[in-house]
């Protein structure tokens, strides 16, 4: 099939999702495991280790969803209100998980805000979950109308894909630590990584395995009504497992940046997996990119807009990582 412009576009918005996930993911981690300590020192390295950084990793977020509005305001105008319990949800949990952040910046009393911010940061990613889940999943659409229920988004295929994230973030979080962190610290997270990184690897597990029980969901592996692993996407999710693998070496030889970078590339082969199974398909189970896409002139003046505002965003946090690289100061922990 010949790729045209909304193609383009589609694989864009892959990539901008990837750019979110990774970075506000570890964010959120982060957030997560501090609910695994009662030791405010702790909490305090471990929020300090991403006080200068989580606002720029918001800026996938905002660049995505400019992107989906502007590119496929179908998917939009539809799907989002089809969506509006869990997003709301979401817009609840951001709120909570930025107050919680801020506040105990300031606040005499720091473990109610900790908890907060942990709690949000739970929230957030299981809303994630929900959100993403519930498009997988497959949305019944008649033309711009929406002939599912409320509640459709909820099922155990969402739930998994929450609990999945949940995981997955946690791993993040970790690497991120192990990299930010010295003493006590790093080794408790080099611990956490091990945990979570072995429960993130038996939910993708369960989640492949839901997803061959279940005949409606074969698109997402390359089997549309089918049952059974396309060959890509079985190769593919082997590249993942080999890069987790590779997660558990460097944690083991006690490697600060790789295990971190092995999350980035682990996370490359489960959206390109998902990403080319799915593909040409926007909204399961029949809106494709094509469909749901604005005229391709408009496309054309977006991609000279973003191609020129893409490079700046990739630089402005780049060198946000390199003005604030290096460990967390011991002060920061005190």
């Amino acid at each position: 099939m010949e790729m045209n412009v909304a193609d383009v576009w589609y694989w864009i918005m892959a990539v901008l999702l990837w750019l979110y996930v990774f970075t506000d993911g570890f964010d959120l981690g982060v957030g997560i495991l501090c609910l695994h300590t009662e030791s405010e020192a702790w909490r305090e390295a471990m929020t300090a280790s991403i006080d200068s950084v989580w606002h720029a990793n918001q800026t996938w977020l905002v660049m995505l969803g400019g992107v989906l509005f502007g590119a496929f305001p179908l998917v939009y105008g539809t799907v989002l209100a089809a969506l509006y319990l869990p997003a709301g949800f979401l817009l609840f949990a951001f709120m909570a998980r930025g107050i919680g952040l801020e506040y105990r910046a300031e606040a005499d009393r720091k473990r109610p805000w900790s908890l907060v911010f942990g709690w949000g940061s739970l929230a957030v990613a299981l809303a994630h979950g929900f959100l993403l889940g519930g498009i997988l999943q497959g949305m019944p659409f008649d033309g711009l109308r929406f002939l599912g229920g409320a509640f459709d988004w909820f099922s155990p295929f969402t739930i998994l894909v929450g609990l999945t994230l949940v995981c997955l973030y946690a791993m993040f979080g970790a690497a991120w630590l192990v990299l930010k962190t010295d003493g006590e610290l790093q080794a408790q997270a080099r611990l956490w990584g091990l945990r979570y990184g072995s429960a993130t690897v038996a939910m993708l597990v369960l989640l492949v395995g839901y997803i061959l029980l279940d005949g409606n969901l074969g698109h997402l592996v390359g089997r549309p009504g089918q049952r059974g692993l396309s060959p890509g996407f079985v190769l593919l999710l082997v590249g993942a497992v080999l890069c987790a693998a590779l997660y558990f070496r460097a944690l083991g030889k006690g490697w600060e940046r790789r295990p971190l970078l092995y999350c980035a590339v682990m996370l490359v082969f489960v959206f390109a997996a998902f990403g080319t199974s799915l593909f040409p398909l926007i909204v399961p189970p029949g809106v494709t990119a094509r469909a749901a896409a604005a005229p391709a002139p408009m496309l054309r003046v977006m991609l000279a807009v973003v191609g020129g505002l893409l490079p700046v965003l990739v630089f402005y946090n780049a060198y946000q990582y390199r003005v604030f690289g290096g460990k967390v100061a011991p002060e920061d922990g005190a």
